[in-house]
């Protein structure tokens, strides 16, 4: 390669890790400027340089230890903070051209004061190490809860990106609206939702069958015909017996929550409709359809009912190995 030539990215380094990158980002630097086609981060506030030296001096003097925006939820060292685009328009367009190395497509890095982040840290004594992140739009005519998402390469296959894919629907179930991720979706995060709603469905119809908590109960009723809210993100119900087990991951007790009113016994169903049991599960009608077909749930009674059979409930919870929601809004900050 001549040395004029431009370079390409290769890799990055940050907070210790050495990655390689995926895609292009559009960093304004002169490539020729890059050393190995490395780029150097900085891990608090994403400040980017082309040398080793330039980032450690950088770091002598970055004031940040954690995103510079509002805690929303704690559970032991993870966290997710809120950052608005329009009040750290730096701070957001540097991450997301740091995001960009790890998206093939839709992803915003200059105009970002539409958006808010919600970022994904985990907290030691010296910094809050940021993990990954996804973007909403402040507002969306079209109900989007997500406009693009990335969780960084050292940290995925941890359950990250599903607990914030959680929490952008808790976030539609404040706004009272159904939601969905923006699209077009790449390859890699069609399979990452059709793993997360497969998961939520599963999770909703296995609940109603086998619980008689106030969420199954409201569950079957809606899955019956009936149309209540329901709060399809678990909370843990404190008490004097159970306290222990809702111990957070760093040993800390949630805060308490009002106890949930009670109603009566509410009995399964035989049969329910599509657009009843993604109510019941807070997803839209096509991505329910999406994701029931793919994991070979949809069994017709007739047209537009679907038959609920605890027995194929049950194989489809073994054969993804459910597990239980990683969101707990007990710890809501």
């Amino acid at each position: 390669m001549s040395p004029d030539a431009p370079r390409v990215i290769a890799r990055a380094v940050f907070d210790e890790h050495d990655i390689r990158a995926w895609y292009k980002s559009p960093y304004p630097i002169d490539t020729r400027d890059l050393v190995d086609a490395k780029l150097w981060v900085c891990a608090r506030c994403f400040k980017y340089t082309t040398h080793s030296a330039s980032l450690q001096a950088h770091l002598r003097t970055c004031p940040l230890k954690h995103p510079p925006g509002r805690k929303l939820y704690q559970r032991g060292a993870h966290i997710i903070w809120e950052v608005d685009g329009a009040s750290e328009p730096l701070y957001a367009q540097n991450m997301c051209l740091f995001g960009k190395l790890f998206i093939d497509n839709k992803t915003i890095c200059f105009d970002v004061e539409p958006f808010r982040f919600y970022i994904l840290t985990d907290a030691s004594s010296q910094l809050d190490h940021v993990l990954g992140f996804f973007s909403k739009e402040k507002i969306s005519y079209d109900g989007f809860n997500l406009a693009c998402i990335v969780v960084f390469p050292p940290y995925q296959r941890q359950g990250y990106g599903s607990l914030l894919m959680e929490f952008s629907y808790y976030l539609s179930d404040t706004e009272h609206v159904i939601g969905t991720p923006e699209r077009p979706l790449s390859a890699l995060g069609l399979r990452a939702y059709l793993a997360f709603w497969r998961a939520l469905l599963v999770r909703t119809l296995h609940g109603a069958y086998t619980q008689d908590s106030m969420q199954a109960r409201r569950a079957r009723a809606v899955l019956g015909g009936e149309r209540m809210h329901i709060a399809r993100v678990p909370c843990s119900e404190l008490d004097a017996k159970k306290r222990r087990s809702h111990l957070g991951w760093a040993g800390e007790a949630p805060r308490r929550l009002s106890a949930l009113l009670s109603m009566p016994e509410t009995p399964m169903p035989a049969v329910t409709s599509l657009a009843d049991l993604s109510y019941a599960a807070g997803l839209r009608v096509e991505d329910a359809t999406l994701a029931l077909a793919h994991a070979d749930l949809l069994h017709r009674a007739k047209e537009n009912d679907f038959v609920l059979d605890a027995r194929i409930l049950q194989d489809a919870a073994r054969r993804y190995a459910q597990k239980p929601a990683l969101l707990d809004l007990a710890y809501l900050v």
